[in-house]
């Protein structure tokens, strides 16, 4: 089970791989797995597909666009 913050940090990265993986596909793909985990029981639900574009968001460790983003809310 997952907790709700880990959920949260899931979709910062997510956002994150959206804006600046250069690839398209693994770009759009972010950003709808972020959009869906929106949902509360989609994180029950993740496919093969899902944990490895986590896995790649993660690991590859974008950061925001902007700036001024404030990400000691989800790391601390």
């Amino acid at each position: 089970m997952i907790s709700q913050r880990q959920t949260q940090q899931v979709m910062y990265h997510l956002r994150c791989a959206a804006e600046r993986d250069p690839n398209d596909i693994i770009a759009n793909a972010a950003s709808q797995l972020a959009f869906e985990l929106e949902t509360p029981e989609r994180v029950n639900r993740l496919t093969d597909r899902d944990r490895d574009l986590i896995r790649y968001s993660v690991r590859k460790g974008y950061t925001p666009l902007k700036s001024g983003v404030d990400k000691t809310e989800y790391f601390v």
